[in-house]
């Protein structure tokens, strides 16, 4: 709809500007001021009632990276994970309701507000295995894009996230939480 507008405003000032030319007489300077009043003026208030119509239909402000919003997607994906790697491990399977996976996580070591890009993000996720009192931990850097991407680091401990690969019962195997992306959710959901 807004292209339209734009198409057919722009086109009707071109052909009323070259309707009211004046081709007879080369030392007529009107033409200029014309073109301005009648060309550009409207187009710029155009430009200023399309971003008026745009600010009050979307009122957006922020980035939308914001600090429950990252923890909650580094957990999902963690949990996600996690399951790959017991799988691999042939480790008795566990659903990513009985881990119960959440994530802390913070910016520029607490001392910078928490939302927005940057990779100056620090998470640690822990989980629960049923039957087992102790909760697991994890650490990870993370790189937030302004999209709302991340690519999350491992910083340990080793045994989960230490090392690129898993010694599997059929050997070598890549770490699926050695490092892992995900995305932050931007706009809000309908989900609960």
């Amino acid at each position: 709809m807004v292209s339209l507008v734009w198409t057919v405003t722009a086109t009707a000032l071109a052909y009323l500007l070259f309707l009211r030319r004046d081709f007879t007489n080369p030392t007529y300077d009107g033409s200029g001021r014309r073109a301005v009043t009648a060309g550009v003026l409207p187009l710029v208030g155009l430009l200023a009632a399309t971003v008026g119509v745009v600010a009050a239909a979307t009122p957006a402000t922020g980035s939308g990276i914001e600090q429950d919003k990252v923890q909650r997607a580094v957990a999902t994906a963690f949990a996600h994970l996690y399951r790959m790697q017991t799988r691999q491990l042939n480790r008795p399977d566990v659903t990513e309701a009985q881990l119960k996976a959440t994530a802390t996580c913070n910016k520029g070591g607490g001392k910078v507000a928490a939302q927005g890009p940057g990779n100056d993000w620090r998470c640690v996720v822990s989980w629960h295995l049923p039957d087992v009192e102790a909760a697991g931990t994890a650490i990870y850097q993370l790189d937030v894009t302004a999209d709302g991407r991340f690519v999350a680091d491992g910083d340990g401990p080793k045994e989960v996230n230490g090392y690129f690969l898993v010694r599997t019962p059929t050997g070598d195997a890549p770490n699926p939480l050695w490092q892992f992306d995900g995305n932050v959710e931007l706009l809000p959901t309908t989900k609960g």
